[in-house]
């Protein structure tokens, strides 16, 4: 980790490309793994229930407990919340990168989810208000709902940027900060998603191969492109206050854990536990 100093070139070095992929890779995978197994699955197990199958993008169920559409987007956004705090408590590190990521793309991929089960009538949020009417205004109100907390995500994360990217300097590549974790992320959810082979499970319906592919696709290129645009947003904030900027410098252990976690999904949590 190297320090701010003196506007200079040479303080201010090269963010590595394999860093921002493998923490990119990281902060995504907690992400979806908050919203499916805490969240979805933790609350079916406090239910008396037990899980029948759950990949990055999905969750089945044993008894179908009333609550359980809204317990994996309100457990993700909770945690982008609790991501929030912790970043104002890490003074410097590349954990604060991880946490940053984490944080877009918890608040990112809930938010965009409610506004999107509005405009599909599909997943959560749809399930979330079956049998109420008239059906379209509720409709409308998630998408509304959606978008606003994901505008105001947006101005959240970008303000977090700002403090973590301190003095911009050394003609430093912000959106590289942006680009490189979202294309990683997005490669590393639709690779693990079109291996998904969940089947039916008795009685329930489990997700099969192209729902998979198609929520890897939407939690990734879909819901985090808002994070192309936080260069931008953040340039006309105004801290009065702010850490010393977090330069993503070569480690071998979070590229080590990057590799693991896609280990992982590509053999088994992407294509299904059962």
């Amino acid at each position: 980790m190297v320090p701010e100093d003196r506007g200079s070139r040479e303080a201010c070095p090269p963010d590595s490309r394999t860093m921002l992929c493998a923490v990119g890779i990281l902060a995504y995978a907690a992400s979806m793994m908050t919203h499916e197994a805490l969240g979805h699955g933790g609350y079916c197990i406090a239910r008396g229930g037990h899980n029948l199958m759950l990949t990055g993008w999905g969750e089945s169920c044993s008894t179908y407990p009333r609550g359980i559409e809204a317990a994996g987007p309100a457990m993700q956004f909770v945690f982008g919340l609790l991501a929030w705090l912790v970043l104002r408590r890490l003074p410097w590190g590349r954990a604060r990168y991880f946490f940053w990521l984490y944080m877009v793309f918890c608040l990112f991929i809930s938010s965009s989810y409610v506004a999107f089960s509005g405009a599909t009538d599909l997943g959560d949020g749809a399930a979330i208000i079956a049998g109420l009417k008239p059906r379209v205004v509720w409709r409308v109100v998630l998408i509304l709902l959606g978008a606003a907390v994901y505008f105001l995500s947006m101005l959240a994360t970008a303000l977090e940027f700002k403090r973590l990217i301190g003095v911009e300097n050394g003609g430093r590549p912000l959106r590289r900060l942006v680009w490189m974790p979202y294309v990683a992320a997005g490669v590393f959810a639709c690779s693990a998603g079109a291996l998904n082979r969940t089947m039916a499970t008795g009685s329930l319906s489990t997700m099969g191969h192209s729902t998979a592919l198609v929520w890897a696709f939407a939690s990734s290129w879909c819901s985090g492109m808002g994070m192309l645009w936080l260069p931008d947003v953040q340039r006309g904030m105004r801290l009065r206050t702010r850490l010393p900027a977090v330069y993503l410098r070569w480690s071998f252990g979070w590229p080590l854990a990057a590799a693991i976690v896609v280990v992982a999904f590509l053999l088994f949590i992407g294509p299904g536990i059962r």
